[in-house]
């Protein structure tokens, strides 16, 4: 066998048969395979040395903790007393080169006892010096650099580390809003990872005898089990980081979704095609990192008390006892704060409504002992009208309510008193575009709800219209529930709404409040997905969407809610196009409430469209000059328009704009096309008017979508061989803050395209910008078509959900072109994993498409389209 092939396979020996061995063993046996390697190779190199020329190889980091990972570095320190500069470089060089080409990466410094003092300004180096541990050569040189140099560590060092480090953990652990649960969490870095702990051994490690994480259970603060579920999780941790290293084949460290099903199968979860497999594991990894997250907020509290020495204060709170530190609550020290049985549920609550009216702060102790009492909760505590009672309290006082809440479902008690809630903890949504577990997102939500109540939220319009919601602990209540129903297969609203019934009688709602309660939680996506998939100028559906809402109350709370909802999906979710949609849909409907149903009621056909036109040319005669003639010949050409919706949903002003851009092209005084822009911050209004290009849309979607740019909406309108395509355009952000540049590269390939001269699909599938988006396991996204014909009179709306791609839209737009249809309206709604896109279709002669067959086959042709390869030179569809 091969010299370097040696470590990899023993490495893939050791890994075959530990997949469900301990994960710091496994890291063990992988260090002590490294370091047999190495002490051989160091005995072949240093027969070069004299007497009297010692070296000695010391693992550091990672290495030296003997926590090795299959693709973790190799940090190491040749330590030497002044051996020969040639000499040292031919036995590093021996021992890097094999481990090199045994392919590990490798840290080395070499250096004598005194010049390691030199060394300590970095934090990171400090930590790798901690875990210093002996492998080969001079046994008596590193004994001498333990007493010399270990054991004399300049305090200040350790001091201005260890303080780094408690404000570090003070920031990620104390933050206020601050996400615990990811939906892809970096096992190593981020909240409740191995660095945290790390961070907690480290600190402890250069304070006195510790010597591994075990050796923290003899610090006075933690109780029986709290260390062995640390040393449990820090296990599961190195188990899973393990796994991803092994299927990714190189140093990973964040499990991506698309990674889950594997490192699940791998570890010994199930079948990775099964959804119950990922979710077992996920929920076991969820359940380890509450552990860490209760354990270090408890070792943050031991550091708070050294801090403040003697300032405590003890306290009383109906007749409560608890002692403060600054403005963090602790539990007393003599006796047990939840011993009283007969108490119990009355005491649980009272000491949330005491944190919620004083401000203070919950130490990690005190959410501890609420937490171990909580395991004493059952179907009387919830029932019990007292505790229901002052639960509402807590709701209707708008103070700190999302924080208190938050700090009820950590320890463990909101979930038994609302178990239809507590369902959801840990539970995660296998999707790029939630960041978070149901639960996470949801005190998410209620972290806003806490911004606005402090008039902190940075929309100023939506602070304003919460400023005139009411009920709004009604609007809490359905922030818990909202999602509580997609822990059940189905429309997740549905099920939701039917919760809110069961929970609204138990808490002792009134019906008119469970009814509220009901329909936010029923209707909590409909705001979005009307604005996202329908045309929201529409005024039947504005009629439609207000008589579901039924007032403007509701219509207040359901906005708020959708934009707090929105915002706390994940980063960069609630885009300023997403905003400016969910603006208009809102400001439309609350129109309808105030003062102008009459015109949202039915059409009467011919009637209204020829009271539009006279509006049309009082319009251009009063406020534009033009010739009386002139306005009737525009009045005549919008009423002309197909479809007919465009004298009701183009305002006057463009009206006349597209008009002249007509006439223009009829009298030859410009190209085939016309192009113009108007940016706004939520989008960039792309309009263009041409003549017999009856395909220029599909020339549109290519030049959109290869400059990394959306197309989330669009408008057609025909007048004889002339076209009007009104395009709505955002950045990868969802914002209008476009480049010039790209606007003017865009332009250019439209119409090189238009020409004839650049072919479509040699742009339509390429970006000018590097896309990080990952593969999308298929599993995770339902393909799905679907038609409607009852929306609107004259149009078939297709409904297309698949997982996004580049070229997407072109791609079913030319199946739609193939099958004789045109497009009159269209909605793009793309998230970080997938497209939801409407379509209002219609057949070339301006009806619905009602030929069953004819739908049938277009939804087959969507449904096989899959990601485009290049093969052999050609675009495979």
């Amino acid at each position: 066998m091969p010299l370097e092939l040696d470590i990899s396979y023993s490495f893939q020996r050791l890994l075959e048969k530990s997949r469900t061995v301990s994960g710091r063993l496994v890291s063990r046996q992988l260090t002590f395979i490294i370091d047999s390697f190495l002490r051989a190779r160091f005995e072949k190199s240093s027969g070069i040395l004299k007497k009297g020329e010692e070296v000695a190889v010391v693992a550091l980091g990672g290495y030296g903790r003997m926590e090795m990972a299959p693709h973790s570095d190799v940090d190491i320190l040749y330590l030497h007393n002044g051996v020969p500069d040639h000499k040292l470089s031919e036995i590093i060089s021996s021992i890097n080169t094999y481990l090199y080409d045994s392919g590990k990466e490798v840290g080395h410094t070499c250096r004598t006892i005194k010049e390691s003092f030199r060394y300590l300004d970095d934090m990171s180096s400090y930590h790798a010096i901690l875990d210093s541990r002996f492998l080969t050569g001079s046994k008596e040189l590193f004994k001498k650099y333990e007493e010399e140099f270990l054991a004399k560590l300049p305090t200040k060092f350790s001091t201005r580390y260890n303080q780094t480090k408690e404000e570090q953990l003070s920031e990620r652990f104390l933050k206020e809003g601050r996400p615990i649960l990811l939906s892809e969490p970096n096992l190593k870095t981020d909240l409740c990872g191995l660095r945290d702990i790390q961070y907690l051994y480290w600190t402890e490690k250069s304070r006195g005898p510790i010597r591994s994480l075990g050796g923290l259970a003899v610090l006075p603060f933690f109780q029986n089990g709290e260390i062995q579920a640390l040393e449990e999780a820090y296990d599961f941790l190195i188990r899973a980081r393990t796994a991803l290293h092994v299927l990714t084949g190189r140093k990973h460290d964040r499990l991506d979704l698309n990674l889950q099903p594997e490192v699940a199968e791998y570890l010994g979860f199930g079948k990775k095609e099964e959804m119950q497999t990922i979710e077992k594991f996920m929920n076991t990894l969820y359940s380890h990192q509450k552990n860490i997250y209760f354990t270090i907020r408890i070792y943050l509290d031991s550091i708070l008390a050294s801090h403040k020495g003697g300032e405590t204060e003890n306290f009383s709170y109906e007749g409560i006892r608890f002692i403060r530190i600054g403005k963090t609550v602790f539990p007393p020290s003599e006796g047990n704060l939840f011993a009283n049985p007969h108490t119990l549920y009355k005491d649980l609550l009272l000491t949330f409504k005491m944190i919620q009216e004083t401000g203070f702060e919950a130490s990690g102790s005190l959410l501890s002992e609420i937490r171990f009492a909580s395991h004493f909760l059952d179907d009387d505590f919830r029932y019990s009208a007292e505790v229901n009672g002052e639960f509402l309290n807590i709701l209707r006082n708008s103070k700190d309510r999302g924080r208190i809440l938050k700090l009820m479902h950590e320890c463990q008690v909101l979930g038994e008193l609302l178990p239809e809630f507590g369902a959801c903890t840990n539970f995660p949504l296998f999707s790029y575009h939630h960041e978070f577990t149901v639960d996470e997102h949801t005190l998410l939500i209620l972290h806003e709800l806490d911004r606005l109540d402090k008039n902190e939220f940075e929309d100023r319009e939506i602070q304003e219209v919460y400023g005139e919601c009411e009920k709004t602990e009604i609007l809490a209540l359905a922030i818990l529930l909202h999602d509580a129903g997609k822990v059940k297969e189905g429309d997740h609203s549905e099920y939701g709404a039917e919760l809110a019934v069961s929970v609204g009688s138990r808490l002792g709602l009134s019906e008119e409040d469970t009814d509220v309660f009901r329909f936010l939680v029923e209707k909590h996506i409909l705001m979005s997905e009307l604005s996202s998939k329908r045309d929201i100028s529409d005024k039947i559906l504005i009629r439609n969407f207000a008589r579901t809402v039924s007032n403007p109350d509701r219509l207040k709370l359901l906005y708020v809610l959708t934009i707090i909802d929105t915002k706390s999906v994940g980063t960069n979710v609630l885009t300023n196009w997403k905003k400016a949609i969910l603006n208009v849909l809102y400001k439309n409907s609350i129109d309808f409430f105030k003062n102008k149903r009459t015109d949202y009621e039915d059409s009467h056909g011919e009637e209204e469209r020829i009271a539009l036109s006279k509006d049309l040319v009082a319009y251009l005669t009063e406020k534009e000059g033009q010739d009386p003639k002139i306005a009737k010949t525009i009045a005549s050409f919008a009423y002309s328009v197909i479809p007919q919706s465009f004298l009701k949903t183009v305002s006057n002003r463009k009206i006349l704009k597209y008009f002249k851009s007509i006439t223009s092209l009829s009298q030859g005084e410009t190209s085939d096309l016309l192009f113009d822009l108007e940016q706004d911050p939520a989008f960039v209004t792309v309009e263009v008017v041409s003549r017999d290009l009856p395909e220029i849309l599909l020339d549109l979607c290519c030049s959109v979508s290869s400059e990394g740019l959306n197309l989330v909406g669009m408008q057609s309108y025909t007048f004889e061989d002339y076209q009007v395509h009104i395009l709505q355009v955002t950045d990868s952000q969802g914002s209008g803050n476009i480049s010039g540049d790209k606007l003017s590269r865009m332009e250019g390939k439209l119409r090189l395209m238009a020409s004839g001269t650049l072919q479509r699909d040699s742009i339509a599938f390429e970006r000018t910008e590097w896309n990080p988006r990952k593969t999308i396991p298929e599993s995770i996204v339902n393909r799905s078509v679907r038609f409607s014909n009852e929306d609107v009179t004259d149009t078939t709306i297709m409904e297309v959900r698949m997982p996004d791609m580049v070229g997407l839209v072109y791609r079913i737009l030319r199946k739609v072109f193939d099958f004789g249809l045109k497009v009159s309206h269209l909605r793009v709604s793309t998230s970080a994993d997938y497209a939801y896109d409407s379509f209002y279709l219609q057949t070339k002669e301006g009806e619905q498409v009602k030929d069953k067959e004819l739908l049938k086959s277009l939804e087959a042709r969507i449904l096989r389209i899959q990601p485009v390869e290049r093969m052999t030179g050609e675009l495979v569809f």
